[in-house]
């Protein structure tokens, strides 16, 4: 009887005083996947050089410019690189140098994209002197604008790649372009002008 009292008693107090069994908590887990596919993002410009001027053209002394290089750069997030493609949509063996007759022009530096050469010759012509990635040893061992050992091509009228970076590139990725001109001593007096163009492109497989 007395136990039984004691008990009772310790039961009236903790329903009093608000006492109770804590039972330990229950959890559970699941998982949640995620996935996302990276669309491609490619940024170009000419940051530098992208109005050149020859100046005054003596026939039989060529002329290399611009001092400052023509500067493309190009961001992408593209798995294996870019290509850099030229191009100045004038058919045949004429470049994009029009006189103000709106007939003549200067001709096309004989060199290819495929294989330029050293300097020899008349014509226009564009040549690759350095690179942040891959400078191709076709375009010589030149390392400035108008280094002797550049060597140039003729600007195509379709794009054509001139450069290509492989692999991905976090950042900015530059390479410098200059151009030299030299006219027979034919060449029509009088200015000359026009335009050519780079296509970046990003490589996604």
């Amino acid at each position: 009887m007395r136990k039984h009292l004691f008990l009772a008693i310790i039961g009236a107090g903790m329903a009093i005083f608000g006492f109770f069994l804590i039972l330990p908590a229950q959890a559970a887990q699941d998982t949640v996947s995620l996935s996302t596919t990276v669309q491609e993002y490619l940024s170009f410009s000419i940051t530098t050089g992208d109005t050149v001027a020859f100046g005054n053209l003596t026939p039989g002394t060529p002329i290399a410019a611009p001092n400052t290089g023509t500067i493309a750069s190009v961001t992408t997030n593209a798995a294996n690189g870019y290509t850099l493609a030229v191009h100045d949509g004038v058919a045949a063996s004429n470049s994009c140098l029009l006189h103000t007759d709106t007939t003549t022009r200067i001709a096309d530096y004989a060199g290819t994209i495929e294989t330029p050469t050293s300097w020899t010759g008349t014509g226009l012509g564009i040549t690759l002197y350095a690179a942040d990635t891959n400078k191709e040893a076709k375009w010589g061992t030149g390392t400035t604008y108008n280094d002797p050992n550049n060597k140039y091509a003729g600007i195509p009228q379709n794009a054509t790649t001139a450069h290509t970076v492989t692999g991905y590139h976090s950042g900015a990725d530059t390479s410098s372009w200059a151009y030299k001109i030299d006219v027979p001593n034919t060449q029509k007096t009088g200015s000359y002008s026009g335009e050519m163009t780079f296509t970046a492109t990003a490589v996604l497989s």
